[in-house]
């Protein structure tokens, strides 16, 4: 072998159909330890991008780098390599230098840690460790057995090999924390600041190459939203010539959408066109087709669909017939994509109350406000009495209340006051406890909505027992 074959172990190079069978025996070390696996991954800081074929993270050791090498023995048998300057200086020979700096100025720069050990590994998918042990002395002190990973190994020895390494009595952090802040595409970012990384099905979404019109069916509190949030901006780093078109039902949520993008972004520390990322309302997507026949961009997505008209919808695939469309829709049926998993548990309280809605419902507001801060707390209903409620809260309350109207900027409204709002107006908006009037006349779509987005409690008050609150009653009453 010469030294220019060896040169190209330190070029990054795509995992090859042979690596899956050593891959899988690494996969089945999660079932009983606490490794946090991901191959084929790009981790992205500001403008640079570095493909990590296989990193793993032990909360106790540290951060494991691989790289994955499909050399044989007969490749291998008859050559010899000479240490070049710079291999001489790198730890253990095995160096990924440039990415390893990388990784600890992101941790430095988002966590403010970077003395996490990280480990240089080597995945030889057509070598075995007795072959090996025939190789030219110089070539094994390039290559030391202790940092590779064989073709015939088994998992518990991958782990008594990876166990090797120092342990900390101490955990470095969560895989939340620490993988979190790294790989920014597979990390969910709640509306508290906590990381959630996503999970099998996000991931595969997030990884998917979209073409065409797709459709994506997901469980209330899976995240959605902020998934294709992540998505766009995956796309986009991949390709920075690529533009994204998100959807949103109302100015309001398109607000918060937008939010939570900056939020991302500024999390993520990356450079990045942040215009190549779009958020439109309908009304607003119409009227940009009405002045452009042309694609609005590469990629659109389209979500809370099932909260739009199906005019709109219909609209929509017409008029992206060229381009890639992705409908996230919880009523589609036999969808592209699923998310069938909630990342945040469903632990609310639901009450119902048969009884003069407008007197209980100042009188739940008085109570809740005892215990509870204003902008957790949001009453729902038609705008008739939406109107007379706000007028009785100003004599039976001290807090100020305020009208959402997801009609206008969320410049323009205050999101941490007490809320009254319309069924139409709450997309997207944060709220722990809910006390919903007028849910005789609400539709079941709108009703479910309010409950699996509520966080504490879902206090539904009505006179009279419509078949929506019987269904509901017998789906949350005995729970």
């Amino acid at each position: 072998m010469s030294q220019n074959f060896f040169s190209s172990f330190f070029k990054t190079t795509k995992k090859q159909e042979k690596t899956a069978p050593l891959l899988k025996k690494i996969y089945t070390l999660k079932r009983n330890t606490n490794l946090t696996i991901y191959d084929s991954v790009d981790i992205f800081l500001h403008k640079r991008s570095y493909f990590v074929p296989l990193l793993i993270y032990d909360a106790y050791r540290g951060l494991y780098l691989f790289e994955i090498k499909d050399w044989s023995y007969e490749e291998l048998k008859n050559a010899t390599v000479t240490r070049t300057q710079k291999a001489q200086h790198a730890q253990n020979t095995l160096s990924y230098t440039t990415m390893q700096e990388g990784i600890r100025r992101k941790l430095d720069e988002i966590i403010h840690t970077s003395d996490i050990p990280i480990y240089n590994y080597l995945l030889m998918t057509d070598l075995s460790s007795q072959e090996y042990q025939s190789l030219n002395t110089s070539l094994k002190e390039q290559l030391p057995s202790q940092r590779i990973i064989f073709q015939n190994m088994e998992s518990q020895a991958i782990l008594k090999k990876l166990q090797q390494e120092d342990e900390s009595q101490l955990t470095y952090g969560s895989a939340e924390k620490i993988i979190g802040s790294l790989l920014t595409q597979y990390t969910i970012l709640s509306k508290d600041g906590e990381l959630f990384l996503a999970n099998e099905e996000q991931k595969a979404f997030l990884d998917a190459t979209l073409k065409g019109t797709l459709t994506l069916n997901a469980a209330p509190r899976s995240g959605l939203s902020t998934i294709l949030l992540l998505k766009a901006i995956f796309e986009i780093l991949k390709d920075p010539s690529k533009r994204v078109l998100i959807i949103k039902p109302t100015r309001l949520a398109k607000d918060i959408l937008h939010r939570a993008y900056l939020e991302i972004i500024e999390h993520a520390i990356v450079a990045f066109e942040i215009l190549n990322v779009e958020i439109l309302t309908p009304h607003e997507l119409k009227e940009r087709l009405s002045k452009k026949r042309t694609p609005l961009a590469d990629l659109v997505l389209c979500d809370d669909a099932s909260l739009l008209q199906e005019e709109f919808r219909e609209m929509l695939k017409a008029s992206q017939r060229k381009t890639t469309l992705l409908i996230a829709d919880a009523a589609s049926q036999n969808a592209d994509f699923t998310f069938a998993k909630s990342y945040v548990p469903q632990k609310q309280k639901i009450l119902f109350y048969k009884t003069n809605p407008h007197a209980k419902a100042l009188q739940l507001t008085n109570k809740l406000l005892k215990t509870k801060e204003p902008k957790e707390l949001i009453v729902i209903a038609n705008s008739l009495n939406r109107d007379k409620l706000s007028e009785d809260l100003k004599f039976f309350i001290k807090d100020e209340v305020k009208i959402l109207d997801s009609n206008t900027s969320l410049a323009f409204q205050d999101l941490d006051m007490l809320k009254l709002a319309n069924y139409q107006d709450i997309i997207d908006v944060p709220f722990n406890d809910a006390i919903l009037l007028d849910a005789e006349k609400a539709s079941m779509q709108e009703l479910e909505y309010c409950i699996n987005h509520a966080d504490s409690s879902i206090h539904i008050l009505y006179e009279d027992e419509t078949k929506n609150i019987q269904k509901l009653k017998e789906k949350y009453e005995s729970k």
